[in-house]
């Protein structure tokens, strides 16, 4: 805040300077308050609650399908190495 400050009193004023300095504030003061809400005020909790019951309804296949493709892919380049080396 007192940065804001300064680049309001100095001579000639500074309208950039006090203009970012007041929209870092402001950003600094809405994070704070999301940074409360979340670990003070029962955000988290609610946060967690809502996870467990999306994932209850609907498995993320997606994921599920990515991790075999990988693992398949994995096993493919192990069996290719153990060919090459034992020739």
């Amino acid at each position: 805040m007192s940065c804001i400050l300064i680049a309001w009193r100095v001579d000639p004023r500074n309208y950039l300077l006090f203009a970012c300095h007041a929209t870092n504030a402001t950003a600094q003061i809405l994070n704070d308050a999301r940074f409360v809400r979340y670990w003070y005020m029962g955000g988290r909790d609610l946060k967690i609650a809502k996870g467990l019951s999306d994932k209850k309804q609907e498995p993320d296949t997606k994921l599920t399908e990515a991790e075999r493709r990988i693992t398949e892919k994995v096993l493919q380049s192990v069996e290719k190495a153990k060919s090459s080396t034992s020739k």
